[in-house]
């Protein structure tokens, strides 16, 4: 995982221990600081693909981690 996905899976993992409840794409956006959704997209199939996280497509706050450690 690279410096930076770990970072995005950081903010994911904290705002999940904060809210109990995960961040929409939108909330991500914001979060991490970037200007596109497709952005936090991208991050997220990379996590995903890697066995970090998984979501239901369509579906608000369906985000899941699936390992937490990284």
């Amino acid at each position: 995982m690279t410096k930076r996905q770990r970072e995005v899976y950081k903010v994911i993992c904290d705002y999940m221990v904060d809210n109990n409840y995960p961040p929409t794409f939108r909330e991500l956006q914001s979060l991490i600081g970037v200007k596109s959704v497709s952005t936090v997209y991208s991050f997220l199939k990379v996590l995903k693909r890697k066995g970090y996280v998984t979501w239901e497509e369509s579906r608000p706050r369906t985000l899941r981690v699936l390992k937490r450690t990284a």
